[in-house]
């Protein structure tokens, strides 16, 4: 079953352009595991439109940091940020640009890197015969 988990408004920079981005964020509820998807789009000078579409993330957080990631890549500057509540906006607040957590995939793709990198035969230091 998918439902409506919240709403919000990111305001985001670029070419001295400011535009505010809002997003739907819908909950999707299967073998009572819960996963978020949003979707918005804008325009610059350059593209036509730029889709930025973040699927599967399993909270909040993790779908906002993704979000922000797939934001700097197109060249914005996230600046801040507001939810809807109660049937109004709140207030506006700094978009926190810290890294995303990690998922279990991410965790399990650096540990298959660091036991292949440990695997790896070392190489020869100089001076050595």
């Amino acid at each position: 079953m998918i439902t409506e988990h919240s709403r919000f408004q990111l305001e985001a920079s670029k070419l001295s352009r400011d535009v505010v981005f809002q997003v739907t964020v819908f909950q999707k509820e299967e073998r009572r595991r819960k996963r978020l998807f949003a979707a918005t789009q804008c325009s610059d000078p350059f593209h036509f439109l730029i889709q930025f579409i973040i699927r599967e993330a399993p909270d909040f957080e993790t779908l906002l940091a993704r979000f922000v990631r797939q934001l700097q890549h197109r060249g914005f500057e996230p600046m801040r940020l507001r939810m809807r509540q109660d049937g109004r906006w709140a207030a506006w607040t700094p978009v926190p640009l810290g890294e995303a957590p990690k998922t279990q995939e991410t965790a399990a793709a650096a540990a298959a890197e660091l036991s292949a990198d440990s695997a790896k035969p070392g190489k020869k230091q100089a001076g050595a015969k």
